[in-house]
Order: C-alpha cells, then sequence, then structure tokens
C-alpha cells in the first residue's frame, strides 16, 4: 500500500508540474501576442485579414494553373473582391505541370472573383526558355490565359533586346506582340 501511495504521489506532482509548465507557456505566447499583435501572422479585424508570408495554388480541372507567394496579404472586404499583395511572385504553370513563366512584383492585386491578378512596382516576368522582361505594370488574365503589360518594357534574351510599349503575351502559345515603338538589337550570329 506504501508503493502504491508513492507512485500515486509522484504521478500527480509530475501531472500538476505538467499543467503548469503548460499554463506558464500559454500565458508566455498571451504576453507576447498583446505585444506583437501579428505574432501568430493572423490579423483580423472588423474589415480585413492580414496575413504573412502566404502560399496560394489555383487548380482547373484538378491541375495546378498558378501559385502566388506573397510575403504578406490584406483581404479587405468581401464586398471589394480584392486581397492586396507585398512582395508578390507568381508561378504560372504549363500543361507538364512545370512553372511556364514566373512574375515577380513589389505589390499585387488579386481579384477574387475572377482570379486575375495586377502586378505593380520592378515587375520581371521570367520564361522556362531563359527570356524576361521587365515593366513597371502588369496584368494577368487566368481566363483568357494573357499577360498585359500596357506601359514600356524591355525584354530580353540570349542574342536579342526589344524595347517597345505595349506588351500582350499569349501564356499557352508563348506569343507576344508588342504595339508600337519597337526596337530590336540582335548579336551577329557566327
Amino acid at each position: 500500500m506504501i508503493k502504491n501511495n508513492n507512485i500515486i504521489k509522484k504521478v500527480s506532482l509530475f501531472i500538476g508540474i505538467f499543467f503548469i509548465a503548460v499554463l506558464v507557456f500559454f500565458l508566455i505566447l498571451h504576453y507576447i501576442d498583446l505585444k506583437n499583435k501579428s505574432f501568430l501572422q493572423l490579423k483580423i479585424s472588423k474589415n480585413y485579414i492580414k496575413l504573412k508570408k502566404i502560399n496560394y495554388k489555383f487548380f482547373k480541372h484538378g491541375k495546378l494553373v498558378y501559385e502566388i507567394f506573397s510575403k504578406s496579404l490584406n483581404y479587405l472586404t468581401p464586398k471589394k473582391n480584392t486581397i492586396k499583395l507585398k512582395a508578390v511572385r507568381v508561378l504560372i504553370f504549363n500543361s507538364k505541370k512545370q512553372p511556364q513563366y514566373t512574375i515577380t512584383g513589389n505589390s499585387g492585386i488579386l481579384n477574387t472573383a475572377t482570379k486575375n491578378i495586377r502586378f505593380s512596382g520592378n515587375v520581371i516576368v521570367k520564361s522556362r526558355k531563359g527570356s524576361y522582361f521587365k515593366t513597371d505594370l502588369l496584368f494577368y488574365f487566368r481566363h483568357d490565359q494573357k499577360i498585359i503589360a500596357p506601359n514600356s518594357i524591355k525584354l530580353s534574351g540570349k542574342k536579342y533586346l526589344i524595347t517597345g510599349t505595349g506588351l500582350t503575351l499569349y501564356v499557352k502559345k508563348s506569343i507576344f506582340i508588342i504595339d508600337k515603338d519597337v526596337n530590336f538589337n540582335a548579336e551577329m550570329i557566327k
């Protein structure tokens, strides 16, 4: 009987210490969360939701179409249908489930209804084949699978440089059209 009482006392002591340790842990978390409102990387207010470091995947008919990475996300009220993104990077996938294009920008706006994305600030589009172009404003239209850069662009490849204004890129066919002020420079091929 004495051995059972000693075991019961030790188990009770262990459970009590464990309970106090868990309570202290959650009190510390609560205190830190009060000091730093975004400690758990989620902030919910009356009219918006704010997240840090997001990864959003969009599928169509079970296939990955594009994936969004961002340092932060602000989701305004559902009436506005917009999600604001900072330091955004988007991978657009081809039918072989490989990233065909990578788009980066300082900020972006995702329309939650259409799934279209607007990029602004130091926008760079890199293709799987190694070419890329730079601009300051870009629109990705998911349904039409096209990218539109209405302002000036600078497109670079291994042996060429193209500048112009108003680029439309058809993602599935990898065909682009530049509207005006086109200047093409190519290195001489030996």
